[in-house]
């Protein structure tokens, strides 16, 4: 049912909650009042066990009558039929039109017991029917709340007026012992959406490690990998558990699985119907989209023309302008020659040696004249042997920690525990030489005695005089001569060429030249996301990049593959995160206190939904990601026909891609955002789900040095579940055709004088 008005994000996010916790905190009160004044009226034994009896009858009601909700068929809107037929009074009770007024009685006593209760079939309750083949009541949840109201003599205002949670049903089973009528509701989902999940894979095996919180489903078998994995919630796989990588039964801890559970259909997305629902953005036809959730509440969507390969032929004309000689002309010009040399005397200046001195000189010089014994000191360190510590480089095997909340879903062939060698400095004991002092040691030395003496001795210095000499040199004569020479004349013309082959016929010459086209923008849309209803973008193309801080109800939904590029977390109008530490590793991953929105993100996607090499060293994701044909996790891994996958590669492209498939990869691996390459991270953090038709995979385990170490993908896993997420989906998100039995409890105990 469609809302008739119009609520804030936060109010719609809201509203099925209030219904599903307004009944089960009404139930649980109503528990606990009515037990409480039967014990104050007797404490019989007789009638305690009267009491149980009545009990026990209700509850053999209820779980009869949920048999029949589970084997019911589905509509195409995936609406459970004998819910609907139920309270549309198919089977009786007091909606209009109903077939039968009358529950089915087994007894006459029966009749006449459960029809001398007046308040239970008053006819100011709201319109119930009847469960076909029981005598269970059903009611559309909103309507029950006025029941409960009534029970507890409360007045209160409708809750959901809008039908919002219009897939709640609640059963009611009345069990009878004597004059003691006791009552058991049962808060029913007549569906469960996709997103109640933290893991769904539809085929392959999914490999799971940690301690991930939230249901976890295989539609063929899980395998559990490390020691010590935790799993508190409902496990379940159609062809058994496998245990890897140093997992056992005895060292992992199944709080509720089920390895031979009944297969869960991955419906056929109609993404037709999507398009025709998506009210906040619908993209044009065949192009791409990078969208950017900022904190403001809004989402940036850019639209581009991807990118392709072209072949272009090319070709040489054979016409072209070139120069042409078409003539000669004679051109004079003068020059200067050299005619003759004449010669010519001139005077210089120079020194020239006319004779010689002797001079007379002393000098000083040390001559040894004999020997003396002296004395020196010296100062020399003491040593003694001692222990000391010392410090070496070696290297370590560190295992990663996801924590005790953590997990995360693993493929590959490793072994024993997971993590990787560090050099670390590694303490160790020297017994070593250490100087514990110094001493002053005299010694005697000879060393030679000199002394200085003067000596004579002569040099011989030579004498210059300046003097003026006569010289003669040689100067050319010049002369200006007129000279002559020819010169060509050049223009330019069109020619004709003709390239000669072997019958000496002229050809034009061509040639294919591959082109790659890079993606262009076209378009620029801003859709605010906060302070509405919620709704959907639908993207013809492939979404190349998605990231950001998200504020609003929001699917996201593309035809083709989609690329997670960056951090997207949950924030509230304070900037608050809905997670703290999302993107440290080595804090506590936990909810924030101060975060008070209802955000949700949903994404679908045709093909896959990648975790690609441009997030950040430590990603944190928040929202629930369904990839309908294709694959969730990282990037630069091929699936088979099975839903196994392999590491990215020319042989593997040739074998697990289509020809048309491999030039579109290699189309958008020209550009070095959208390229597909494998990375290694430190940490992902997500809260929400992954659901995927392939394997599932965030980090991916080899054998090396005989331990486990990540070669793709990320180190460390940490997820939370988001519990909003089993009331409050995403918008339109696909949902599963399986009733679930969200409470049950007893709501009154009482006797007729109630």
């Amino acid at each position: 049912m469609e809302p008739t008005g119009r609520k804030t994000g936060a109010e719609r996010g809201s509203a099925v909650l209030v219904v599903v916790l307004y009944i089960a905190v009404a139930i649980a009160a109503l528990s606990f009042v009515s037990s409480s004044r039967v014990v104050a009226e007797t404490n019989a034994q007789g009638v305690l066990e009267g009491e149980s009896r009545a009990l026990n009858a209700a509850f053999a009601q209820i779980h009869l009558a949920m048999n029949v909700v589970t084997n019911s068929a589905y509509d195409g809107q995936n609406r459970n039929l004998e819910l609907r037929a139920a309270v549309a009074g198919d089977n009786g009770g007091t909606v209009a039109g109903a077939t039968q007024t009358e529950p089915l009685y087994t007894t006459e006593a029966e009749e006449t017991a459960y029809g001398s209760v007046a308040w239970l079939d008053s006819t100011v309750d709201p319109p119930y029917g009847f469960l076909v083949g029981t005598n269970v009541r059903v009611y559309a949840a909103r309507d029950y709340v006025q029941r409960i109201q009534r029970l507890r003599d409360t007045t209160i205002a409708p809750v959901d007026p809008t039908g919002l949670s219009d897939s709640y049903f609640v059963l009611e089973a009345a069990g009878r012992n004597g004059d003691v009528v006791r009552l058991v509701s049962a808060l029913v989902r007549e569906n469960e959406p996709f997103s109640s999940f933290v893991f769904f894979q539809n085929r392959g095996t999914l490999g799971i490690s940690g301690a991930p919180r939230g249901l976890i489903h295989a539609n063929e078998s899980i395998d559990f990998y490390f020691p010590d994995g935790l799993y508190q919630d409902d496990v379940s796989s159609v062809e058994g558990f496998g245990f890897q990588a140093g997992a056992t039964p005895d060292n992992t801890s199944l709080m509720n699985a089920n390895p031979e559970a009944r297969r869960i259909d991955l419906a056929a997305v109609d993404f037709e119907d999507l398009k025709s629902k998506a009210d906040f953005f619908v993209g044009q036809d065949g192009l791409d989209a990078e969208i950017l959730f900022t904190a403001d509440g809004q989402a940036r969507i850019q639209e581009f023309t991807p990118p392709y390969f072209e072949m272009v032929t090319q070709s040489r004309t054979d016409e072209t302008e070139e120069l042409v000689k078409v003539g000669e002309q004679e051109v004079t010009y003068e020059e200067e020659v050299i005619d003759h040399w004449i010669d010519e005397d001139y005077w210089t200046t120079e020194q020239v040696q006319i004779g010689e001195n002797i001079e007379d000189r002393t000098r000083d010089v040390e001559v040894q004249v004999g020997t003396e014994e002296v004395v020196h000191t010296r100062t020399e360190p003491i040593y003694e042997w001692q222990t000391v510590t010392r410090y070496r480089s070696v290297q370590v095997w560190v295992p990663y920690n996801s924590g005790a909340d953590g997990g995360t879903s693993v493929g590959g062939g490793g072994a024993g525990e997971l993590g990787e060698y560090e050099w670390v400095q590694e303490p160790y004991d020297s017994d070593e030489q250490v100087q514990v002092g110094e001493e002053i040691i005299e010694y005697t030395v000879t060393e030679p005695v000199f002394e200085t003496v003067t000596e004579d001795y002569t040099v011989t210095v030579p004498v210059f005089e300046d003097q003026d000499v006569l010289k003669t040199r040689q100067i050319p004569v010049y002369v200006t001569v007129t000279q002559t020479r020819m010169e060509d004349i050049y223009e330019w013309q069109e020619v004709e060429k003709e390239i000669q082959v072997n019958d000496y016929e002229p050809v034009t010459t061509t040639w294919d030249e591959e082109v790659w086209n890079p993606p262009t923008l076209v378009d620029t849309t801003y859709v605010q996301l906060s302070g509405t209803d919620g709704g959907m973008i639908y993207i013809d193309g492939r979404i190349t990049s998605m990231e950001g801080e998200l504020q609003g109800r929001l699917t996201v939904v593309g035809n083709e593959k989609i690329r997670v590029t960056g951090n997207i977390q949950y924030v509230d109008d304070d900037g608050d995160t809905a997670m703290l530490n999302g993107t440290d590793y080595r804090e506590v991953y936990e909810r924030n206190p101060d975060y008070d929105a209802r955000n949700v993100l949903g994404v679908i996607a045709r093909d896959d939904i990648v975790f690609t090499h441009e997030l950040p060293s430590s990603t944190e994701l928040t929202g629930t990601f369904l990839a309908a044909q294709g694959r969730v996790g990282i990037d630069a891994f091929w699936a088979d026909s099975t839903g196994e996958l392999h590491p990215d590669s020319e042989s593997n492209r040739e074998t697990y891609l289509t020809a048309e498939q491999r030039e579109k990869e290699r189309a958008y691996d020209r550009h070095s955002d959208y390229k597909t390459m494998p990375f290694v991270k430190n940490s992902l953090r997500r809260t929400g789900g992954l659901i995927s038709n392939n394997r599932i995979m965030e980090t991916y385990v080899t054998m090396e040095d005989g331990s486990s170490q990540v070669t793709a993908g990320f180190k460390r896993g940490n997820m939370k579940f988001d519990i909003s997420l089993l009331h409050n989906p995403p918008p339109n998100f696909v949902v599963v055709p399986r009733p679930v039995l969200t409470y049950y409890a007893p709501v009154l105990a009482v006797r007729d004088d109630f």
